[in-house]
């Protein structure tokens, strides 16, 4: 934490500033009178000189977009952002999440005091990476993928590269192409998402260095799908994308009877033959079309299923993880008819 400063604002509605805090090593400033104006504003550009850099929870979406509005001469707004929200998804994306992070918020100790909540932030990234050094060790390969997806990283017209830089050195850089990250991600994933549709779908976004943050954070969600655990409401406001990759990567079917995920999860007659012991579907009665009605009937369910949680942008648990299916659930339909 050497040579980063600890940064928050406080401000109205109208983005007007009524206090800030900082911190740089020792030495700290809180800055009430005047703090939103140009001699406040110079006095904490002029203490955070020395900085490397700026660290604090949500600098990027809140912070540094409205000290650019109200003053871009600023010099701290080219000094790297480590952004504590930002990285919460990634290190904690089990529920309970952070004890100190709720949604896009910091669980305040005290009321409007920027001051402590720099240094809350602190506290968190002090967890994060914590985190982070133990992933590494477990699973270096994902630590360098999180790298590569932040690399030449931009959010709201600022770098994001210091998020970058946070899993730099933890494991090494053995990503350099949107080639090799593919095949990282493909091998995290194997399982957990179709690989037709995601060869289809994720190499359009590694070329893209501004979309690649969009994967990190899939990425970390996939590793506790089927879990106590959804994306923070925040994550889908910003990277509105997100639910949309995850659906076509789980949720819809890519009809290759080769895909393993998908004969897993998205094959009436496969669930028939696990969870109740029968080899197909009756054949009468049928359809219009001429094919088993109970079939149709289970396969148009499960559609809804999926198609329903999409909707409301709710990525749900693989079927694979749902024990049992008791009576009751949508399979309900394939006794009842069998009787």
């Amino acid at each position: 934490m050497s040579r980063t400063l600890l940064l928050d604002l406080e401000t109205t509605r109208t983005g007007r500033i009524t206090h800030w805090g900082a911190q740089l090593n020792q030495e700290s400033r809180l800055k009430k009178e005047g703090a939103g104006s140009k001699a406040g504003l110079q006095e904490l550009d002029e203490f955070a000189r020395d900085a490397d850099f700026v660290l604090g929870h949500n600098l990027l979406g809140h912070d540094f977009p409205v000290l650019q509005t109200i003053s871009p001469w600023l010099g701290v707004l080219k000094k790297p952002v480590i952004d504590t929200l930002y990285l919460s998804p990634i290190a904690f994306p089990e529920n309970p999440y952070h004890r100190l992070v709720k949604n896009f918020k910091l669980v305040r100790s005290s009321v409007n005091n920027p001051l402590e909540d720099a240094r809350l932030a602190a506290s968190v990234f002090k967890d994060q990476y914590e985190s982070f050094r133990s992933l590494a060790q477990k699973n270096p390969h994902l630590t360098d993928f999180y790298r590569f997806c932040f690399d030449q990283s931009q959010f709201n017209g600022f770098s994001g590269q210091a998020l970058s830089m946070v899993f730099a050195g933890m494991a090494p850089a053995a990503l350099h192409t949107a080639v090799d990250a593919l095949d990282c991600f493909l091998a995290q994933t194997d399982g957990v998402v179709c690989s037709n549709w995601a060869k289809e779908t994720v190499p359009g976004l590694l070329s893209n260095p501004e979309k690649r943050p969009v994967l990190a954070y899939c990425m970390a969600w996939l590793r506790v799908a089927g879990g106590n655990s959804v994306l923070p409401p925040w994550v889908k406001h910003q990277f509105a994308e997100i639910p949309g990759i995850i659906q076509i990567l789980r949720e819809r079917s890519c009809g290759d009877p080769a895909c393993d995920y998908c004969r897993a999860n998205h094959n009436a007659e496969e669930h028939l033959r696990r969870i109740f012991g029968y080899l197909s579907f009756r054949e009468k009665p049928k359809t219009i079309q001429g094919a088993s009605l109970q079939k149709a009937i289970v396969e148009d369910w499960m559609t809804f299923i999926w198609t329903t949680r999409a909707a409301l942008q709710a990525p749900i648990p693989s079927m694979n993880t749902w024990p049992g299916w008791k009576p009751g659930s949508l399979f309900l339909c394939t006794r009842t008819i069998r009787k």
